[in-house]
C-alpha cells in the first residue's frame, strides 16, 4: 500500500510541476517502476514487466515525443500484449457471472474503438498501419480486463484507452491545452487502479 501512495505522489508531482525541467523523464517513469515493485513484491511478475514496458513507454515520450513515438507506441503495444496475458491467466479457473454493465462493455469498447478507427484514418499517413495494430492490442486487453472480478481492473482498462485516445486527439486531430493534463490524469489513474 506504501509503494501505491508514493507511486500516487509521483504522479501528482508530475501533474503539477511545469515541465521541462532537468529530471522530468525521470519523474515521470517513476511512478510506472514504483507499481513494477508493488508487482513484484506480490509475486506479479509478468506484470511487473508490463509495468516497466510502461515506464519505457513513458521515458520515449517524456523525452522527445514527436521523434521516439513509434518507439513509445511499441512499448506501451507490449504493455498491453502482457496485460491480455496477465488478464487471462488470472482468471482461467475463476467464473463470474457478467454483469450488465460488463455485457454493455463488451459490446461498447469495440464500437468506439471502430468509430475512433475511422475518424483517425485519413490523418494517420502513414502511421496507419502501427496505429491500427495498437488500437486492436487495447481494445483486446480492455475486452480481456472485463474477465477480472475487482472492477478496479476494467476501470482502470477503460481509463488506458480514454488516456491514449486523447494522446491520438491531440497528435493527430485537434490539440488543446487540457488535453495533455487529461492524458496523465487518466494514464496515471488506469495503472494505479489495475495495480491496486
Amino acid at each position: 500500500v506504501w509503494i501505491l501512495s508514493v507511486a500516487a505522489a509521483v504522479a501528482l508531482a508530475y501533474l503539477l510541476l511545469p515541465r521541462p525541467y532537468p529530471g522530468d523523464v525521470v519523474l515521470k517513469t517513476s511512478m510506472c517502476v514504483l507499481l513494477a515493485l508493488a508487482a513484484f513484491r506480490g509475486n506479479l511478475k509478468l506484470f511487473a514487466l508490463a509495468l516497466l514496458f510502461s515506464a519505457a513507454g513513458d521515458a520515449f515520450l517524456a523525452y522527445d515525443g514527436q521523434r521516439l513515438f513509434v518507439p513509445g507506441l511499441a512499448s506501451f503495444l507490449v504493455t498491453h500484449i502482457l496485460y491480455a496475458v496477465v488478464f487471462v491467466l488470472a482468471t482461467k479457473d475463476t467464473a463470474i457471472a457478467v454483469s450488465a454493465g460488463r455485457k454493455a462493455m463488451l459490446a461498447v469498447i469495440p464500437l468506439f474503438a471502430v468509430a475512433y478507427s475511422a475518424v483517425l484514418w485519413p490523418n494517420l499517413g502513414a502511421l496507419a498501419i502501427p496505429v491500427v495494430l495498437y488500437i486492436a492490442a487495447i481494445v483486446v486487453m480492455a475486452m480481456l480486463s472485463l474477465r477480472v472480478r475487482a472492477i478496479e481492473v476494467p476501470l482502470g482498462a477503460v481509463l488506458f484507452m480514454v488516456s491514449d485516445s486523447l494522446i491520438s486527439l491531440g497528435k493527430f486531430l485537434w490539440q488543446a491545452p487540457w488535453v495533455g493534463p487529461m492524458v496523465w490524469i487518466t494514464y496515471a489513474l488506469a495503472q494505479l487502479m489495475i495495480t491496486r
